[in-house]
């Protein structure tokens, strides 16, 4: 019997306390409707203190109190005002239509410098967590660095590894160039060889066309150890895109695969 009137006496004492905060909230906008600003202050006062209020009616609370204070040229007591506000909803936004623009043009001073005394709190990931970054390079762009490998440098380039890609390809130019040199330096004096008629010059014919050849020769092998090493450096050593570089823009080179027909078309811009 005891606990069935406890229960009654609590729930009669909570019903009464949210009765009570809306009367009181009411009698307090009745006032304000009424002029009675001096009741106002001092109900809100009150209110404020019991911490009953939802944040929605604190926040009407203050600014009833703020207009009050405003009209009574309290302008130390009305920026508090608005203070408490943006202390309850930081980011809150004056309705035009309940608030005059003057009052709005002081709220906005306030919040302003409330931000920037109260700034965001920007939350850092716990380095402990982050995953390092998986770095690869898409099959499609490896395949098409190979294909340019074909002149040593280009697919080094082509991933964006600059230095050696520039060493590489300055090579390659200058190995090409005199390999170029001596296979028609070579063809020129095989003709001259075994065009020549004078036995006191055919031996010095063959021995310019022997070492032009050896020459050839010297350097047609030297391209291929070059194509074979640029290749192994493509798979071992420069298999992910270098600092700075993105997967997917690659610094030089533009190309394009059509799969219906087969073609490939590049675009090079060193």
């Amino acid at each position: 019997m005891i606990k069935y009137y406890c229960v009654i006496i609590i729930f009669l004492f909570c019903a009464s306390l949210s009765f009570a905060q809306d009367v009181t909230y009411n009698n307090v906008k009745k006032q304000y409707e009424t002029f009675q600003f001096d009741n106002v202050i001092k109900l809100s006062d009150q209110l404020i203190q019991k911490g009953i209020l939802s944040d929605s009616l604190k926040i009407e609370l203050y600014l009833m109190r703020a207009n009050i204070f405003y009209q009574r040229s309290d302008d130390q007591s009305t920026r508090n005002s608005f203070e408490e506000i943006l202390k309850i909803q930081k980011k809150y936004i004056p309705d035009p239509s309940n608030i005059s623009s003057k009052l709005i043009a002081i709220f906005n001073e306030v919040k302003t410098e409330y931000m920037r005394k109260n700034p965001d709190i920007v939350q850092h990931p716990d380095s402990t967590q982050i995953k390092k970054e998986v770095k690869f390079v898409d099959p499609l762009i490896m395949w098409n660095a190979r294909i340019l490998s074909v002149f040593p440098g280009l697919g080094q380039l082509y991933l964006g590894y600059k230095t050696k890609g520039w060493i590489e390809t300055a090579f390659s130019a200058v190995n090409l160039g005199a390999l170029i040199y001596f296979h028609l330096d070579t063809n020129k004096k095989e003709k001259d060889y075994l065009n020549e008629t004078n036995n006191l010059l055919i031996q010095q014919k063959y021995d310019d066309y022997n070492k032009s050849y050896k020459f050839r020769t010297a350097l047609l092998l030297l391209y291929a150890v070059h194509f074979v090493y640029s290749q192994i450096d493509l798979t071992f050593f420069s298999n992910e895109p270098p600092l700075g570089v993105s997967l997917q823009e690659k610094t030089s080179v533009n190309s394009t695969v059509s799969m219906s027909d087969l073609q490939l078309n590049f675009r090079i811009h060193f």
